[in-house]
């Protein structure tokens, strides 16, 4: 049970490339490098299989 436990805590591991993906994309279109860290990054930003840009606003 607590090896179960563990496994579910475990956060999910960050997929660099799309990280990458995202950071290339911000400097295409704001002209400037992104200094966010990758956890908020992945929070305020997506991007589609096209490339597109999504920014997500709360």
């Amino acid at each position: 049970m607590e090896a179960l436990t563990r496994q579910m805590v475990q956060p999910a591991p960050y997929d660099y490339q799309k990280i990458q993906r995202i950071r290339e994309r911000i400097k295409e279109v704001f002209g400037r490098e992104s200094i966010m860290n990758d956890e908020l990054l992945l929070k305020r930003y997506n991007i589609t299989p096209d490339g597109d840009l999504i920014m997500i606003v709360r």
